[in-house]
């Protein structure tokens, strides 16, 4: 059986929920906490994925530079321009 909620009734329920102050103490400590427990990776790791990143970011480039080169020249080929 589905039961039909009201939305007038979520909206109440909605409506009832207060927020709660801010202490901005609170939640830099909060804040603090949360950022020690970050598992930051070392400088190798990060070296090596960059140059790694890079490496296939020019790979990928060169890949589409050659498939546009071709495309082109195809193209070129039957409007009658090579």
């Amino acid at each position: 059986m589905v039961t039909i909620v009201n939305e007038k009734e979520t909206q109440v329920e909605k409506a009832e929920i207060k927020a709660e102050p801010v202490n901005i103490l609170t939640f830099l400590k909060e804040v603090r906490t949360e950022f020690l427990k970050i598992s930051w990776p070392s400088r190798e790791q990060v070296s090596r994925e960059f140059f790694s990143v890079i490496l296939l970011v020019t790979i990928l480039a060169g890949i589409i530079f050659l498939i546009d080169r071709g495309l082109s020249l195809v193209l070129n080929f039957f409007n009658g321009r090579v």
